[in-house]
């Protein structure tokens, strides 16, 4: 979608858009795509099956995506101050990221060892400062799709910030990334986005624990 719109908005010398906003298409319509699937659910069972998978997406693209860019940062950093960049140094580096992250010494999620290795596998920590734009992405998604939402579901509805979203996605090169977002709707410059995004995983946790305190309340069956 973006790149046919941007293809055939743009001359050739624009008609690519910058990373720092290239996942932001494919999230928005993940999460505009959920919520309406979450609408029309049929049973607890698919709700819950429909959240779970929205919320890992949260997790992967947001959470892990910010850990790999600490990881590739830190990286860059070995190598600047003169420490060896080998296996073993980036292995026992991954570990302890991935321990920080998911609160291994604190008792809430056991790393393994074996987990140290990941890194190696992932093809982005071979290329130049790409993965943290995952997370640039889909908080400036998870903003523009509130927005989109609400304005379908106002009385009269409108289209105003659906319509500035398409005008991004049309734009390419043409502009900096940061003023097209900001046309859409999105100041990547503030905390908002990033508070929209938050307000989407809690409200998804909300959501999956209400049924699931639901279903504990429930009688047994015999």
């Amino acid at each position: 979608m973006h790149s046919y719109l941007s293809d055939k908005s743009q001359p050739y010398a624009t008609h690519d858009y910058p990373i720092f906003i290239a996942e932001v298409a494919s999230t928005l319509n993940e999460n505009l795509l959920v919520n309406a699937m979450l609408a029309k659910a049929a049973s607890d069972d698919e709700r819950l099956a429909l959240l779970g998978s929205h919320l890992d997406g949260l997790r992967t693209t947001l959470f892990r995506q910010g850990l790999l860019a600490e990881f590739e940062l830190r990286m860059h950093e070995m190598a600047a101050g003169g420490e060896p960049v080998n296996g073993e140094n980036l292995t026992a580096l991954y570990l302890k990221l991935l321990r920080d992250y998911y609160g291994h010494d604190a008792g809430i999620c056991e790393v393994k060892d074996a987990y140290g290795a990941e890194w190696a596998y992932i093809p982005h920590m071979y290329y130049d400062f790409y993965v943290y734009q995952y997370a640039t992405s889909v908080i400036a998604s998870s903003k523009l799709a509130d927005g989109i939402r609400a304005e379908a579901a106002a009385k009269p509805a409108g289209t105003a910030a659906r319509d500035a979203y398409l005008g991004m996605l049309s734009a390419g090169s043409s502009r900096y990334a940061y003023d097209m977002l900001k046309d859409a709707g999105v100041d990547m410059a503030t905390s908002a986005p990033f508070a929209a995004a938050m307000r989407d995983m809690n409200a998804t946790m909300d959501a999956m624990e209400a049924i699931l305190d639901k279903r504990d309340k429930e009688p047994r069956k015999p």
